[in-house]
């Protein structure tokens, strides 16, 4: 992979190490915490610390259709969703420990398509119905940025 800021390597790493740092910011969260608001009045929505496990492991299943459809695909038009609408309508049909697992699977999956992707694979490009055409490139530092916002939100209600 290349070098440099936002690099894919870069990427790659944050994603893998994104992975482990929930799973222990999780690790650490007591029980209680996570039906309390994951930050009271600035969590996304007023979410608990179990809806934004869910969010995260849904917003992982978006993230892997974009990412092989750039790749499959030119120029295709990327699937949006409605975060709140998947988190009220299937937060609590799975464990925040399910929810944590999905999103491991699913990112391991990913990550193995980031890494056999080539250097012009990063530029392949989709558009996104809100934000417009982007690049392969962007998709993957939007889910590491994502990544690391819900995961302060978890650090802070684990009081870590």
């Amino acid at each position: 992979m290349t070098d440099g800021a936002g690099a894919p390597r870069e990427v790659l790493d944050a994603l893998r190490a994104h992975v482990d740092e929930l799973t222990e910011a999780v690790r650490q969260l007591p029980a209680e915490r996570l039906e309390a608001d994951a930050e009271a009045g600035e969590a996304e929505g007023g979410w608990t610390a179990r809806q934004v496990l869910a969010h995260l492991a849904d917003f992982e299943l978006v993230a892997a259709v974009r990412v092989r459809m750039m790749l499959s695909l030119d120029h295709p038009t990327l699937p949006a969703y409605g975060q709140e609408e998947f988190t009220d309508r299937f937060a609590a049909l799975e464990t925040p420990a399910e929810a944590l697992e999905r999103l491991t699977v699913t990112r391991r999956a990913t990550l193995r398509v980031l890494e056999a992707a080539t250097p012009a694979d990063w530029d392949r490009e989709g558009t996104h119905p809100q934000r417009g055409v982007e690049p392969l490139r962007r998709t993957a530092e939007m889910l590491s940025r994502h990544d690391a916002t819900h995961l302060a939100q978890l650090r802070r209600a684990a009081g870590t």
